[in-house]
Formats: C-alpha cells, sequence, structure tokens
C-alpha cells in the first residue's frame, strides 16, 4: 500500500503534465458514453492518455494516474479508495487510469464506481488481461476502443503535409509512433520494443528467458509478411517446446506489437494447422529491429496494408493455393467481403500472377470487390481496380468496401 499524501503528490505532478500534453488530431473520436466504463487499448506510445485528453471537456479533464511511475510500485487494489477520495477533494468529477492492468484487482474499483454512476476512463496496453478482467467483472457495463500508430491522414495531419506520393515516403519510412515523429531520435524505435518486450511481456508473464523472447521479436520484425511456423521458429531460436513458442507469439499479440493471421480455409482446424503470417502495428518500428540487411520494400508496403485494414476490420486471413496466392482477404458477419492484392511495381514479370492471385482469391472466397494496390500505379485492368496505396488510405478500408 502507499499513503494518501505520497498518491496526492504522485497526482498533482501527473495532472500538472497531462494538462500540457500537446492535443493531436485523431482519426478517432471517442465517445463519451453516459453509463459506461470507456477503455482505450493499444500498444504502448500510440497516444492513448492524449486521446483520451483530447476526448474530455478541457474544463473537466478529470484526476488522471499513470501506474507506470516508479513510485507506485507497492500501488496494490486497496489504494483505490484513496484516488476517489483525492477526486473528491480535488472536485475533479472524473477517474483517468493509464496502464491500469499493472494493478491486480482494478476491475473490482471500475465496477464500483460504475454501480455509483461515477466516471471512469481506463487505458491499457495489454489485450489479453483487459479483456479478461473487463469480461469477469463489467460485462456490458463498459465501452472498449483500439488504438493504433498513427494512420497514413492522421501523419498528414500531424505534419502538415499534402496527400501524395512524397509524403507518403516519408510516411513509409518514418512510421507512426507520434514521439519518434517528433525526436527522430534512431534509437527510440530499438528501446521501444525491447521495453514492450521486457515491460509488457516479460514481467507481465514472469517469462525469465528475455533472452530467448527478443530474439523472437527480433525474427518476427525480420520477416513480417512471410509463412512461418510454429515448430520452424522453435528450431531457429533454439526454444526447445512449440508449446513455448506459441505463447510466446501470443503474448506478442496481446500486447499489439504483432498480429499472427492464419491463411483462408473454410475450416477453422486447417487454419490453426496451417502456417501463420506476422504484421507489425508499426512498420517502421519493425524496419528500426530487423536483421535483414536487404530490405523488402514490398512486405513493408503490405504490412502498411494490413494495419490500414486492421483498423477497420479485425478478421484478415491470406490466401493461398498451391498455384496462387493474395495477400489479404477481409472477413466481415461471418463474410468474406474482399480480396486486397499488394505488388509494389506491376511489370511484364508481375502483371499476370498477380492478377491470378487476386481472381482466384474473389472466385473461392465469392468475394464481391478486390483491389489491386502498388506503390504509384494507377489502373482499371480487366475489371479489377489498381491504386496508388497512398490513396487507397485517404479513406478507411470499411468505406472501400462500402461498410457502415
Amino acid at each position: 500500500m502507499i499513503s494518501i499524501d505520497l498518491l496526492a503528490q504522485v497526482i498533482a505532478e501527473q495532472n500538472e503534465n497531462f494538462l500540457q500534453k500537446q492535443l493531436i488530431s485523431r482519426e478517432m473520436a471517442i465517445p463519451i458514453p453516459s453509463n459506461q466504463t470507456l477503455v482505450v487499448s493499444g500498444v504502448r506510445r500510440c497516444g492513448k492518455s492524449v486521446l483520451m485528453r483530447k476526448s474530455l471537456p478541457n474544463d473537466a479533464p478529470g484526476l488522471y494516474l499513470n501506474f507506470e511511475d516508479p513510485r507506485l510500485v507497492d500501488f496494490e487494489a486497496a489504494d483505490f479508495p484513496k484516488l476517489a477520495q483525492l477526486r473528491d477533494e480535488l472536485g475533479k468529477k472524473s477517474i483517468l487510469l493509464d496502464e491500469v492492468q499493472t494493478v491486480v484487482g482494478w476491475e473490482i474499483f471500475a465496477r464500483s464506481l460504475h454501480e455509483k454512476g461515477e466516471k471512469l476512463y481506463i487505458t491499457g496496453s495489454n489485450a489479453s488481461m483487459l479483456s479478461r478482467e473487463l469480461g469477469t467483472r463489467l460485462t456490458g457495463r463498459y465501452k472498449q476502443v483500439e488504438l493504433f500508430p498513427f494512420s497514413y491522414t492522421e501523419f498528414l495531419l500531424f505534419k502538415q503535409l499534402s496527400p501524395g506520393e512524397e509524403s507518403f515516403e516519408t510516411y513509409f519510412q518514418s512510421g507512426g509512433f507520434p514521439e519518434f515523429l517528433q525526436n527522430q531520435d534512431p534509437d527510440y524505435l530499438r528501446t521501444l520494443l525491447r521495453d514492450i518486450l521486457t515491460r509488457d511481456v516479460a514481467v507481465r508473464r514472469n517469462i525469465s528467458n528475455e533472452t530467448a523472447l527478443i530474439r523472437l521479436g527480433v525474427f518476427l520484425s525480420s520477416n513480417v509478411a512471410k509463412p512461418f511456423s510454429y515448430a520452424r521458429i522453435g528450431s531457429l531460436l533454439e526454444i526447445k517446446s512449440v508449446r513455448t513458442v506459441i505463447d510466446y507469439c501470443d503474448y506478442l499479440a496481446e500486447s499489439y506489437l504483432f498480429d499472427l493471421i492464419p491463411m483462408y480455409s473454410p475450416s477453422i482446424r486447417k487454419q490453426l494447422a496451417n502456417p501463420k503470417k506476422a504484421f507489425c502495428v508499426d512498420p517502421a518500428l519493425a524496419s528500426a529491429n530487423s536483421l535483414s540487411f536487404s530490405k523488402d520494400q514490398g512486405r513493408k508496403l503490405e504490412n502498411y496494408v494490413y494495419l490500414h485494414l486492421r483498423r477497420s476490420f479485425k478478421e484478415i486471413q491470406y490466401f493461398q493455393t498451391k498455384d496462387s496466392e493474395c495477400d489479404f482477404v477481409v472477413k466481415w458477419n461471418e463474410d468474406i467481403i474482399g480480396a486486397v492484392q499488394v505488388c509494389w511495381d506491376l511489370n511484364a514479370d508481375t502483371l499476370q500472377r498477380e492478377l491470378k492471385g487476386l481472381r482466384a482469391a474473389l472466385d473461392e472466397t465469392q468475394a464481391s470487390q478486390g483491389v489491386l494496390l502498388t506503390w504509384n500505379q494507377e489502373d482499371v485492368l480487366d475489371g479489377i481496380i489498381v491504386l496508388p496505396v497512398w490513396k487507397w488510405m485517404m479513406q478507411p478500408a470499411s468505406q472501400f468496401f462500402k461498410i457502415g
């Protein structure tokens, strides 16, 4: 436990800094629910607390507490009532808890506030822990939204640039982490990966073999968009148990660092058995931590396309048969609604292969719409739309596929 005096001191210092945060424009406008706890989840440093601050009225920003402050290491669930006391003493109307999943039992306090009709806003960077605790204590009592690093259009707003190939090249190289875009520190993205792996994964999951975990993070960063099997990773990284490899990969997904997507199949069993592909939450983060000397720009572009799809859709798969491949098929309400093929440059060597893969995916899944995305080419080929990635990214993927 900690004393109320120390808690008051931490809150005073944190809230002064919180109120001074630069209010960055984002595409997502958080709806402030009147009768639900609001939860914003996403990878570390993607701007969750800033978005929360921007969404609240300037005259009622609430009492803010970030649990990653080392002075709060002894904070326990029994200390939460002190927060409510300090909120009342300071005349605040709500409480904002940043990275709350570090405190065991936080969901009990959240439920008690909800039952009293009091306002609570939460951020967190671990999908599994948040989902488990929210599902246990707050079923039907909360609204959860996911936040990612900047999209291309958010990047344009932040950097005050115009859309086009030149600005997309800058986004392609820099990625979307707000702090990195401000400081351009070459070590920032490498430090961030290590922080996520150690603090958000190893510490929370009591993993003693941090070296294996870091090797896995670097391996996936170096092999974005390439099929892999858990057994192959275990062999390469000298992790004896395939179960351990599966668990480690799941933990990286829970921390929002990588998404692992299955190969398309109507059979769930085959989806589980077939190789997966990994996509990083920020392609620039993956590039900064990659061991590959030959930077595969095509796979990096594919990663950006995946993230744009992921902002609108949760179920995305890759398509592959014996003689054709398509990068993504998109699922919505149990139906495959679209197929997306990504090719850096359409030329005499690639054109027919890319069209064949896209058509095969459309035929087998019965998806109604397909698109072929390139770096800078635009055309219509036998009824297939060809667009530069930057132009396709100017609207949410859900709008492109006419959903919602």
